[in-house]
């Protein structure tokens, strides 16, 4: 540490020892500290300088799932704690979801999307940003006009508007947002190919009478080769624009509220004076 007295070295190292949970190993050798213990000695030397931001690449790669879980809670308790900005570069997507305040995902060396967590899960931009965060199942469809949609054949309720009559579009539906219900009772029918159980959920892959592939989260098991039932809510479609960009995307989404917001003034207006002229 340059320019730094010897005191308000020692001063600091004690400090930022008690902040990433390694007091009293002043004086142990790296060599005998753990994985978890090492990435804390790792990220104490690049706070200890007190820089307004700390670029940590990949720091919890190498560690182990259940260390790995622990430091991500440790990492986010900490930053907070601090005030410092943290850029963090991961290709774990998960980790990428569960760490930041503030999202940018990258192809190529350029930046495709930038949001909240919550943004970038549920209005990806487009493809490679719905395949790269989170499991997806993409669909190619049409969106006929404002709140309705056709893929596979059929017409489905939206909450998205603000595109072209008969715009080509393509379809997002999260796995964990199909619910497996009786054949004739889904809005959708699929056969079932695989099933795997991963401890939260079973992951099901099976396919409709078009070919097209559906990856299911559920926690209800299925049977491989029957047919089953896929049900879904308006807010469970997400639409994408092709090749749209994030500043046409972000300009399209701002001119659509703005009209919600107007219809939804309008229509108040016309309730307060229907109230007005009944209370005469």
């Amino acid at each position: 540490m340059r320019k730094v007295d010897k005191k308000e070295i020692e001063k600091r190292v004690l400090e930022v020892l008690k902040m990433v949970q390694l007091e009293g190993y002043e004086k142990r050798s790296i060599r005998r500290l753990s994985g978890g213990q090492r990435q804390r000695v790792a990220i104490a030397r690049a706070i200890i300088n007190q820089p307004r931001v700390v670029l940590l690449d990949e720091p919890l790669s190498a560690l182990d799932l259940k260390l790995r879980t622990d430091m991500q809670y440790e990492l986010r308790e900490l930053q907070q704690r601090l005030g410092i900005t943290f850029v963090f570069v991961t290709h774990d997507q998960e980790e990428a979801l569960a760490m930041s305040d503030w999202i940018f995902v990258m192809n190529d060396g350029e930046i495709v999307q930038s949001g909240t967590p919550v943004d970038i899960y549920d209005e990806p931009i487009n493809h490679f940003v719905a395949t790269f965060i989170g499991e997806s199942n993409i669909l190619p469809g049409t969106m006929i006009e404002d709140y309705l949609v056709e893929f596979n054949g059929k017409r489905f309720e939206a909450v998205d508007g603000g595109m072209k009559p008969n715009e080509p579009v393509e379809v997002v539906i999260r796995p964990e947002d199909l619910r497996i219900t009786l054949p004739e009772e889904g809005k959708l029918q699929v056969k079932v190919d695989t099933q795997l159980f991963r401890g939260v959920h079973y992951e099901i892959i099976a396919y409709d009478e078009l070919g097209n592939e559906w990856m299911i989260h559920s926690t209800r098991k299925a049977i491989v080769g029957e047919e089953i039932g896929l049900d879904f809510e308006p807010e469970d479609i997400h639409i994408m624009r092709l090749n749209e960009t994030e500043e046409e995307f972000d300009a399209r989404i701002e001119e659509y509220v703005e009209i919600e917001e107007q219809e939804a003034g309008l229509i108040n207006a016309i309730e307060e004076e229907r109230d007005e002229e009944n209370n005469l």
